[in-house]
């Protein structure tokens, strides 16, 4: 339901005449909600249970959806968004906490790469259910569709019995429980989302847009499109942590990570439909299929009551850069097609740096006795 609402919801806010610098506003007021709202929910799911908070974002997010296709006011359009947002993240991270409950160490690779591949494959469906829908019934009626699935997720979560009891707003803040080499981790985790947060932010959540400004195409075409990008990215998480094996987790990650920033430099020229797809689609690929990775490592590494915070810390900075890289899309782009050409090299920039913070990660931790546990790596 979420890959439906990704593909058509700015097509229709462009159909309903807004301009690049208004939907940048209205995703960058989502991204603000996933960063502060999104937190405080993470913090509460390690308080009061994972399993509610799931539950709450299944009935506030498409609520949510619905009020952002229900007026034309622009406040009430930030306020729904935000909204949108800090209930979306935690589909997410809360997911992930839950998923290290569940598993021993020796599996936990394998079932986050599963996982997040059963994420992106959903989304492969997603998208095309929405570029079919928004062709042949309409780009609102596809939205209102989406809205109404989306509660169907409450079914699986009704029946799920939940083992994590919650813990205290003290337990959860008190960081003398971390090790040093546990603090060092998690910032190179953050120094990671802050960079890549920002690249990708000026781009990433716009590529209905830059698909319909770039080559007119139209909503199938462009479902279609996205669904490429995400078929291949299911297929790399769910055997990502075969990658791992083959190559060493933290290796793989830096391979993948430097092979996107000249993708991203070619998506500023390359000009033709047919190998921009291509490219953006591998890009995609590369970047997302080391995600099980970082995520599985660092969720084994911090206290198993403070996966959701941390979680949701991380997801605070990430968005928070992305905020305001999709509130400069509408300027940088401007009018022009052209400024999606500096759009991409300054996105390109910023990968850049993150080869540097992967690379020092990698050099510090690729003989790490816990990484090896969890890839079972034994030489």
């Amino acid at each position: 339901m979420q890959g439906i609402m990704r593909t058509d919801l700015n097509l229709f806010f462009r159909e309903a005449g807004l301009t690049n610098v208004e939907v940048g506003n209205i995703m960058s007021a989502s991204l603000w909600g996933a960063a502060i709202l999104g937190l405080v929910v993470s913090i509460l799911a390690d308080i009061l249970g994972r399993k509610r908070m799931l539950l709450a974002s299944i009935v506030f997010f498409p609520l949510a959806n619905l009020g952002m296709i229900m007026t034309d006011q622009m406040p009430l359009l930030l306020l729904f968004s935000f909204v949108k947002g800090g209930f979306m993240v935690v589909g997410f991270t809360v997911v992930q906490a839950m998923v290290v409950d569940l598993t021993a160490s020796k599996d936990r690779a394998r079932v986050v790469g599963i996982n997040f591949g059963l994420l992106m494959a959903s989304g492969v469906l997603g998208n095309f259910l929405g570029g079919v829908f928004g062709d042949f019934l309409g780009l609102k009626e596809a939205l209102i569709i989406a809205i109404i699935g989306y509660f169907f997720g409450m079914i699986p979560l009704l029946i799920m019995k939940e083992g994590f009891k919650g813990s205290s707003l003290k337990s959860i803040f008190n960081i003398t429980e971390f090790k040093h080499e546990q603090k060092v981790i998690v910032l190179f985790h953050f120094m990671t989302t802050i960079t890549i947060g920002f690249g990708a932010g000026l781009f990433i959540h716009f590529g209905n847009l830059i698909f319909k400004d770039l080559f007119s195409m139209t909503p199938l075409a462009i479902g279609i499109a996205l669904s490429i990008a995400q078929l291949g990215t299911a297929f790399g998480s769910a055997l990502s942590h075969k990658f791992g094996l083959w190559f060493g987790p933290l290796k793989f990650k830096m391979i993948t990570q430097t092979l996107v920033v000249p993708l991203i430099v070619a998506m500023a020229f390359v000009r033709n439909p047919i190998i921009f797809v291509i490219i953006y689609a591998m890009r995609f690929v590369l970047m997302n299929s080391s995600n099980p990775i970082i995520n599985t490592i660092i969720n084994s590494y911090v206290p198993q009551d403070k996966i959701s915070t941390l979680a949701g810390i991380n997801s605070l900075l990430n968005n928070s850069v992305r905020a305001v890289a999709a509130m400069m899309f509408g300027f940088i782009v401007g009018k022009s097609i052209d400024g999606y050409t500096t759009l991409f090299i300054i996105s390109a920039i910023f990968y850049g740096i993150n080869i540097l913070i992967s690379y020092l990660m990698y050099k510090r931790y690729r003989n790490d006795p816990k990484i090896k546990e969890l890839y079972a790596i034994t030489n």
